[in-house]
């Protein structure tokens, strides 16, 4: 039997409690790593002065710390990627916008005060004319063309960053790595863990009946970018939304068709089934951790969901789980 499938709905095991809260934060059974541990590389990894040069994406897509919002939702959207490197005329790193920042701005967290409080919540206003140095990271965390493999994900897990700028000897933006990056770099094969012994078992998850706000909201509150929709009838997971949905819902200007004012609450109370995707990627909870970061390679994901043997629901998995349980001992 394959280890991993590609499905629509998915039984939710009894054993998993979906978190589904955005009154209080619970325990979601993340493993944070000692900032004094050090990455093991017994996978016959062999690394030089550099790595950071060859792993990179580049050129990095990049964005003027000027520009607008909306210039970040229609550049993230075009280019269909997860964050953008703010830099200046010269090309020198200012900051980083993330999807998430912008799911944040858009109705999930703090930034979304910004549009209540200073654009009496009307959309247009709020993303034409805001920058996006309201909402980057204006002191992002980065890595040199020199940096080696190891010190690289060091920085990615203790931080827990999913995206790194790098910058070369002149401190220009070079290129940008991402966990996907690192995971694609990397050939796992028999690490002798099991799916299960890294997985999160608690989900957070929407409710097909939620709508976008509630999605951004439990995005920004947990820090996921790609959560489960499950069925509010059946206890089945029907579909997976993710922050770069939200971004392109609005970056390629399909939430703004149909709309009867400029208040933002009227798009986020859309259906947030309208955005998922329904189809699922699976791993079996008793798979090698290398075959469930060979999938997430084969089907351009960063999560995937854990099921039994009866092909239900057990948890999920990311790549930044697979990243960590290599920085551990």
């Amino acid at each position: 039997m394959s280890s991993s499938r590609r499905m629509t709905n998915i039984k939710v095991s009894k054993a998993v409690k979906p978190v589904t809260s955005i009154s209080s934060k619970y325990s979601i059974g993340y493993r944070y790593v000692r900032a004094d541990s050090e990455p093991n590389w017994s996978q016959k990894i062999k690394e030089k002065p550099g790595d950071a040069s060859i792993l990179a994406s580049k050129p990095a897509i990049t964005i003027n710390y000027n520009s607008t919002i909306l210039d970040a939702l229609e550049k993230m959207s075009q280019y269909n990627v997860r964050g953008l490197v703010v830099v200046d005329t010269k090309q020198l790193l200012r900051g980083i916008v993330m999807a998430t920042d912008l799911v944040n701005y858009l109705g999930g967290g703090e930034f979304y005060n910004i549009i209540q409080k200073r654009y009496a919540k009307n959309l247009f206003n709020a993303i034409q004319n805001e920058k996006i140095s309201s909402i980057m990271n204006s002191m992002p965390v980065f890595v040199k063309t020199s940096n080696k493999l190891t010190d690289i994900i060091k920085i990615m897990a203790v931080n827990s960053l999913g995206m790194l700028p790098v910058v070369d000897e002149q401190s220009k933006v070079f290129g940008v790595i991402t966990e996907h990056d690192i995971v694609k770099h990397i050939t796992y094969k028999n690490t002798g863990k099991k799916v299960s012994s890294i997985m999160t078992s608690n989900i957070v998850a929407a409710y097909d009946n939620d709508t976008l706000k509630r999605a951004a909201q439990l995005m920004s509150l947990y820090g996921f970018r790609r959560i489960p929709v499950i069925s509010i009838s059946l206890p089945e997971i029907i579909g997976i939304v993710s922050a770069k949905d939200f971004i392109n819902y609005f970056g390629s200007h399909e939430a703004f068709k149909n709309l009867s004012s400029y208040d933002i609450e009227e798009i986020l109370s859309t259906p947030l089934t309208q955005i998922m995707k329904k189809e699922i990627n699976t791993i079996n909870e008793n798979a090698d951790i290398g075959d469930a970061a060979a999938e997430m390679i084969n089907n351009n994901t960063n999560s995937l969901i854990v099921t039994n043997d009866n092909n239900e629901a057990v948890g999920i998995i990311t790549e930044r789980d697979v990243l960590m349980s290599l920085a551990l001992r």
